[in-house]
């Protein structure tokens, strides 16, 4: 489907910033609305994938390009990717509670929880940067948060948090709950925090918004923006800050 002139200004930004072209298509495997695999090294392109039958498409679009618009205007000595070595993967499993449980299935979790870390400290930088330049996107914006916000919701049947250990139910929903109380906030509808407050989360949650408002929104700040969430979360040792290798 054709993209909006607004999102297709953000493809042509990151493809001038990177010097790599942008391929955006459809993935019906997709477990998430959307990701991007950033271009390393001689790799040709950025290739951006979002799950098919959204109406956020050019949302989900700008949401994924943003976080590459945040690395490539830093100087090229400041563009980092995160990644984690075996060793802080098993760290980040016995800090997680998954000692224990299959490897395969330990690494996917602790995999999954570094990337929300990521997504979600990082994240609300790029939602407010679209939220204030591109006001055509807001609707689809308003659309996809609502989504997130009842998948959030729905993972706190005591049913499915039987499933996983507490440290890793505990950094996870801390996440989600800092997510829901900034939304209410946006939205008007302080409603969405109240299932996690009534579970405890709240004043993590405080804590971790907390910490997004005090730290500077310059992409160069994000690295440390995540250090910070992931001491609070207790996820400090889990991974590691790599220089993203020049083109």
């Amino acid at each position: 489907m054709p993209l909006h002139p607004d999102t297709q200004g953000l493809i042509r930004k990151i493809e001038n910033l990177s010097g790599k072209m942008v391929h955006v298509t459809e993935d019906p495997e997709l477990k998430v609305m959307a990701t991007i695999s950033t271009a390393r090294g001689a790799a040709p392109a950025h290739f951006l994938r979002y799950r098919p039958g959204t109406r956020a498409v050019d949302y989900l679009v700008a949401y994924q390009l943003q976080f590459l618009v945040r690395m490539f205007t830093c100087p090229a000595g400041e563009r980092w990717d995160l990644m984690a070595t075996a060793e802080e993967k098993q760290t980040g499993i016995e800090l997680m509670g998954l000692t224990g449980m299959p490897p395969d299935f330990a690494e996917s979790m602790t995999g999954r929880v570094i990337v929300q870390l990521r997504t979600f400290a990082v994240g609300a930088r790029v939602d407010d940067w679209i939220r204030n330049n591109l006001p055509s996107l807001r609707e689809q914006q308003d659309q996809a948060i609502r989504t997130q916000l009842a998948e959030h919701e729905a993972t706190l049947t005591p049913e499915i948090r039987a499933k996983f250990p507490k440290p890793l139910l505990d950094a996870n929903t801390a996440m989600n709950a800092a997510f829901a109380m900034a939304w209410g906030e946006v939205l008007g509808e302080p409603r969405f925090a109240i299932p996690f407050k009534a579970l405890g989360y709240g004043k993590k949650a405080e804590e971790l918004l907390e910490i997004l408002k005090n730290s500077p929104d310059d992409p160069r700040s994000d690295r440390n923006l995540i250090e910070q969430w992931a001491h609070s979360l207790g996820l400090t040792g889990s991974f590691h800050f790599e220089p993203h290798p020049p083109n």
